[in-house]
């Protein structure tokens, strides 16, 4: 499009920013990224990125660079207590990936930069006025065409516009974490392994690493203790000690869930994304990629439209849908893996494999996982 360059202030310097930030730049934005830590670094271990967020690395031309940093998934089970396979996805017929999370964060960043992206660190954004103007905590104010709010789950960006509906803090919590690799790994196969109320899901993520993720209710403190307690993991999952055993003292981090909910994606010239507009328990593997997915997809409305506002409508009109139902059925995932009691587990086992087993669930759950992208593979009978 021509005439004046256009310009934008991006609340939050994680994947969801960065992504946003490179689209923006490549199309010809000039484009600011606001961090608020001294320096720009992502918390986490692995990620993983499947259709929606693959098509992101394409169209902003990283992803032939960054392919030899990422596993390719061919499969993914789930095991119930007694090690029965109650889900069994092939995806030889997809785009299915994990990768280091730091090392993604890094690249997005790279790319950012490179396409003329400026970083701000030490710069802590506080709020937005519906015109179009970031406020920080430095009492500066930063007037742009489009202010963006990709600055989390508790987002001063967003609740400064009253877009919130509601931000809970849910039951479970995750411990994330990576543990070196040995020949007798899987190396194409994600596994999710269930215990009552806790889980434990890996897969390899990088040439030499295993990302792992244990989940269990957050009040639950010797399941939530890092350093881990590999004594009580072991005793809950004794046929994975030879992945416990390898956890190092001063590895993982946890922190509950998050749910968010919200009225709006936009108000005036200000979008809000990731978690701040969707945050979610991270049971499908698609709270990064949906971030990734809409974020692409705003850069592209805005370069379709001159009206900014008109540009915002259309994004939400579009990938609202889809996200919402991803945010929805990764939260119900976690009510029956987080709160059915022991007593009835046998009907959980009886239930999710029956349900699992029926052609429209397979259908609706392969959907589901790659973000909304209408093809692929199925879930197959275990």
């Amino acid at each position: 499009m021509s005439g004046k360059k256009r310009h934008a202030e991006i609340a939050g310097g994680g994947i969801t920013g960065l992504t946003l930030a490179c689209a923006l730049a490549q199309r010809g934005w000039s484009v600011r990224v606001h961090e608020r830590a001294k320096e720009l670094r992502e918390i986490g271990a692995g990620i993983f990125l499947k259709e929606n967020s693959i098509a992101v690395l394409k169209g902003i031309g990283t992803f032939d660079s960054f392919r030899d940093r990422m596993v390719r998934l061919r499969e993914g089970k789930v095991f119930d207590e007694s090690r029965r396979v109650l889900l069994h996805r092939v995806t030889d017929a997809e785009q299915s990936y994990a990768t280091l999370r730091g090392e993604l964060h890094r690249m997005l960043a790279d790319a950012a930069v490179a396409a003329g992206a400026e970083i701000a660190v030490n710069s802590q954004a506080i709020g937005a006025r519906a015109d179009g103007t970031l406020l920080l905590a430095d009492g500066r104010e930063l007037k742009a065409d489009l202010v963006a709010a990709a600055d989390g789950y508790r987002s001063q960006v967003r609740d400064s516009l009253g877009l919130a509906r509601g931000v809970w803090t849910l039951p479970e919590g995750a411990t994330r974490l990576l543990v070196k690799r040995n020949n007798s790994d899987p190396t194409d196969m994600q596994q999710e392994h269930w215990s009552g109320r806790y889980r434990v899901g890996f897969t390899a993520c990088s040439p030499s690493e295993i990302y792992i993720f244990m989940m269990a209710p957050y009040a639950d403190r010797q399941a939530s203790m890092v350093p881990v307690d590999k004594a009580f993991w072991t005793k809950r999952f004794p046929h994975l000690s030879h992945l416990i055993d390898r956890i190092e003292p001063d590895s993982g981090n946890n922190a509950p869930l998050a749910l968010v909910d919200v009225k709006s994606w936009s108000a005036g010239n200000v979008a809000i994304l990731g978690d701040a507009a969707h945050a979610q328990p991270p049971n499908l593997g698609q709270g990064a990629g949906t971030a990734m997915a809409n974020a692409y997809a705003l850069a592209k409305e805005l370069d379709a439209h001159a009206d900014g506002t008109a540009a915002l409508a259309a994004w939400e009109h579009k990938r609202r849908p889809p996200s919402e139902a991803v945010k929805r059925w990764s939260y119900r995932y976690g009510l029956v893996t987080g709160n059915w009691p022991d007593a009835a587990l046998p009907l959980r086992s009886a239930l999710i494999w029956a349900v699992g087993h029926a052609k429209p669930t397979r259908t609706r759950w392969g959907w589901l996982w790659r973000g909304g992208i209408e093809r692929g593979a199925e879930v197959q009978p275990g």
